[in-house]
């Protein structure tokens, strides 16, 4: 069966790009990747956007091309009801980015720093069948979700499972 590969990006249409640019490029370290107009004909239709809407488009990644996040501040009034939605409801409710353990404390103190609101500290939790994560949730300028999380290595998810569940994770 033919199947799609890795989520390329993920794109939020926000309320002011520069501040979600600070956010997402100064807070959580991405890089910016690519900044454009956008809005023509084409765009119109694939989109289902009104004729004329226009914008500008940010690109910013990690240190791979995979999982990109793409920022785009459209024309278009933004109706007063308009937010994130929030477990329990359907569709996106969080955007979570993985980072190092050695990281996850400075990543958290910078984005405090920065002003931002952040739930908790880094805070360890065990997932059944997975092992300890570190995380914690920051909200973006939109009031997006946005988890930073260190994971365990393959290793020792292995040896988690190994030691409370007599299995190992599939290859």
């Amino acid at each position: 069966m033919a199947a799609v590969g890795e989520i390329h990006h993920v794109a939020l249409s926000v309320r002011d790009l520069e501040k979600s640019i600070v956010f997402y490029r100064d807070g959580l370290g991405l890089r910016k990747t690519l900044d454009m107009p956008v809005g023509n004909p084409t765009t119109w239709k694939t989109l289902r956007l009104p004729e004329g809407t226009t914008g500008r488009s940010v690109f910013l990644q990690g240190p791979t091309r995979v999982g990109q996040i793409e920022l785009i501040q459209w024309n278009l009034p933004v109706p007063a009801d308009s937010g994130p939605k929030r477990p329990g409801n359907p569709g996106i409710c969080s955007l979570s980015f993985g980072v190092a353990h050695a990281e996850i404390q400075e990543v958290y103190d910078r984005l405090i720093g920065m002003g931002v609101e952040c739930y908790t500290e880094p805070t360890t939790n065990i997932l059944t069948n997975y092992g300890p994560v570190t995380l914690f949730f920051a909200v973006d300028p939109d009031g997006n979700d946005v988890e930073v999380i260190a994971l365990p290595t393959y290793e020792e998810v292995k040896a988690f499972r190994a030691e409370t569940m007599g299995s190992t994770p599939p290859e």
